[in-house]
């Protein structure tokens, strides 16, 4: 999981970039709700391949 951070309309670095398996999940809020959003995105997009 690669997280970075990325300057979004004028303001600095506030918009968290969560990466992995060529899934990529932003977040404009704080890291930790990337991260949950991406792990959910990862879950629904593995049920969806079965």
């Amino acid at each position: 999981m690669n997280i970075s951070y990325k300057n979004y309309q004028g303001g600095n670095n506030n918009l968290v970039v969560v990466e992995s398996d060529g899934v990529v999940t932003t977040s404009l809020k704080d890291k930790d709700t990337a991260i949950r959003t991406h792990k959910r995105k990862l879950k629904r997009l593995k049920a969806k391949q079965k």
